[in-house]
């Protein structure tokens, strides 16, 4: 295997994932790093962020990541860094949400690399992930981030649409859909 200096973000990624999973923690790939990868790096994140699939204390997670070199931050325990990367690894509090909406497990995709496999969310999903960033946040980067995603992929706009009406933002749905349709 090479050495993590080496691994692209995907490979990291599908490193963690490989490594939890062995542990027996199931992970998901969410957020700006997400973004990277569906977008071939045109936004690059500083981090890698993972949500658990059920409850796991950041002691199990910091003990299987231990076997790759990652150690716990010492300012706060669900950041995790290693000397050979720049890249963060984020553990933000289970479950798996999209605003309102939850994310079961078998809504993820699964993506092959050279090191494991990695979890993932759907680009449909990635899209929801960012625009609550950018809803309840009011953060214009995401915003800018979902575009990309569902410019760049096929994204379910029906899902899209149900989710924009679930969490209260059915008038946004249609400025949304037209600005990735004007790309």
């Amino acid at each position: 295997m090479k050495p993590v200096s080496e691994l692209s973000r995907k490979e990291l990624a599908g490193l963690v994932c490989e490594t939890l999973t062995e542990a027996g923690i199931d992970v998901v790939l969410v957020g700006g790093s997400c973004v990277s990868i569906y977008t071939n790096e045109v936004f690059a994140s500083l981090d890698l962020d993972f949500v658990a699939l059920g409850s796991v204390s950041n002691k199990r997670i910091a003990n299987a990541l231990a076997a790759i070199g990652f150690g716990p931050r010492k300012s706060n325990a669900r950041y995790f860094e290693h000397p050979d990367t720049s890249l963060t690894l984020e553990f933000p509090p289970s479950p798996l949400m999209l605003g309102d909406e939850y994310v079961p497990e078998s809504k993820v995709d699964e993506m092959d690399t050279s090191v494991g496999t990695l979890n993932l969310l759907r680009p449909t999903d990635c899209v929801k992930d960012r625009l609550a960033n950018y809803y309840y946040g009011g953060d214009q980067q995401c915003y800018q981030q979902a575009l990309m995603v569902a410019g760049k992929h096929p994204v379910d706009w029906k899902a899209l649409e149900r989710w924009h009406e679930i969490e209260g933002e059915a008038e946004r749905f249609l400025d949304f859909r037209h600005d990735v349709e004007s790309l």
